[in-house]
């Protein structure tokens, strides 16, 4: 599949791009298929343009973005791969330091296809375009750039808890979130005024941008609706491209924080069924670190730091449980992957429906430290639903909606019950790949912690509700 991006005006296509679907990013934007608001970053901090690096970098993002968002996986618009799932994907992207990018093209395609599993050649064109030079006229304050950091900020239980360690070490933030719809902006702002009021004698703020896409361009009409896909793999690389921005305008070598726990950083796959695409990694350590080496061959001396990525969910929350922002905030936040679907029965969105496989983890995470669905109101209403999901599901069904993920996990668990060895492990590590062996090593620790922390978790549920997963767990498995 050939895609070409049209940033500032229309550009005529090469020859061979001369078929290939189009999205516009244009200055005129009620003309776009691709819509941005990227001009209020360097708006907010008083400048008409970023560098051309940064420039660069965010378009090139948004274009990965949206073609992961807008390409289906399946069908031969996909470039009739072999699996039905990974696309071949060949973008023509205007860029203005093209001499940069062609350093790092063939690093970038690397680590893109690692991060969608998808097949990616990337095709730099030359521009002098810049993108929207911009006076910023906006009702929110300009941004004095007198931070330490800058910092990721989704909405999730992590983010928000990798904001409170920050405050609670005396940071100057500067947080970054990526309003993937409007709810989430609005949940996101509200998280973030919680932050505020708790820690008003710190400098912080924050940043929230978007990137909208409809359909491609030169396209027949009769298959438009086609066009969408709801795996979005490239979202971190999209969210790291705004806060290298953000950061470029702050100083030199400003810190990039992107806090995720360690398990869902790592992600490895439940079941043999979940290997590849099937099995994120937004915040893999392999991923984090060859774009810190991307960077750092482009000359961009931001790092990008994880410092939850050796821990475990429930260690995270029990470092920031008694502040009380946690206290106020946590059942705030939104961990699943599916929010404006949610529970049902439950008033308001996003919300978390408790039985994806992020919103177990969370829920392990907070039995870690003793929060139970009595603990707060936000909680029985997040999760008192899926209480009676996980004890009335039949698992012999062949239910591929809400059991999937709640299945895998169980799945997971209970090989690690039968192979509880931290060999087992790291040979399955080893086997994944793109781990050297001191990572490895650390990283048994935390999957096994996690699993341990799944495990209380359920053992609680039985204590309480007389479920019988245990049961299941242990033998009912082999039945499937």
């Amino acid at each position: 599949m050939k895609i070409w991006i049209n940033k500032t005006n229309v550009e005529s296509p090469s020859n061979d791009f001369n078929d290939a679907i189009r999205f516009d990013m244009l200055d005129d934007s009620t003309k776009s298929n691709l819509k941005t608001n990227f001009e209020e970053i360097w708006g907010r901090f008083e400048k008409d343009k970023l560098e051309s690096v940064y420039e660069d970098l965010l378009v090139i993002a948004a274009s990965v973005y949206t073609i992961d968002k807008k390409i289906p996986r399946s069908g031969i618009y996909s470039g009739e791969t072999y699996d039905n799932w990974t696309r071949n994907l060949e973008v023509s992207i205007p860029v203005i330091d093209i001499h940069k990018w062609l350093t790092v093209k063939d690093e970038l395609e690397e680590t893109l296809h690692f991060l969608s599993g998808d097949f990616w050649r990337l095709r730099f064109r030359k521009t002098e375009q810049h993108y929207r030079e911009y006076t910023y006229k906006g009702k929110k304050p300009v941004i004095k750039n007198d931070f330490d950091g800058v910092a990721l900020f989704s909405g999730g239980l992590d983010s928000f808890s990798g904001a409170i360690r920050l405050m609670e070490e005396n940071k100057n933030i500067c947080f970054v979130g990526c309003r993937e719809y409007y709810t989430l902006g609005n949940r996101i702002e509200e998280l973030f005024k919680l932050i505020q009021d708790e820690y008003y004698e710190r400098h912080i703020d924050k940043i929230l941008f978007y990137t909208d896409s409809g359909y491609p361009r030169n396209i027949d009409e009769t298959i438009k609706k086609k066009f969408r896909e709801d795996t979005s793999r490239s979202r971190s690389f999209l969210f790291l491209a705004s806060a290298l921005a953000i950061a470029s305008l702050i100083g030199n070598e400003v810190p990039i924080y992107i806090p995720e726990n360690g398990f869902i950083g790592l992600n490895i796959p439940l079941t043999p069924s979940r290997l590849g695409s099937c099995s994120t990694r937004t915040t893999h350590v392999y991923f984090l670190n060859h774009y810190n080496g991307i960077l750092q061959k482009l000359g961009i001396k931001h790092k990008i730091e994880n410092f939850f990525a050796l821990k475990t969910k429930g260690e995270i929350v029990d470092m920031v449980k008694n502040s009380n922002a946690f206290i106020k905030g946590a059942g705030r936040t939104i961990s699943c992957s599916h929010p404006m679907r949610g529970a049902k029965g439950v008033q308001g969105r996003p919300r978390n429906c408790g039985y994806c496989f992020p919103c177990l983890i969370r829920r392990a995470s907070l039995n870690n430290i003793e929060i139970y669905d009595e603990y707060l109101d936000t909680f029985i209403n997040d999760y008192k639903i899926s209480t009676e999901f996980i004890r009335n599901t039949k698992f012999a069904d062949p239910d591929k909606g809400r059991a999937k993920d709640l299945k895998a996990v169980l799945f997971a668990l209970h090989e690690y019950l039968k192979n509880k060895s931290t060999d087992y492990y790291i040979n399955k590590m080893i086997n994944l790949g793109g781990l050297d062996m001191e990572d490895i090593k650390q990283f048994v620790r935390v999957y096994m912690k996690s699993m341990e922390e799944i495990k209380i978790m359920i053992e609680h549920q039985a204590e309480i509700n007389g479920s019988d997963l245990l049961e299941y767990i242990k033998v009912g498995l082999k039945n499937e």
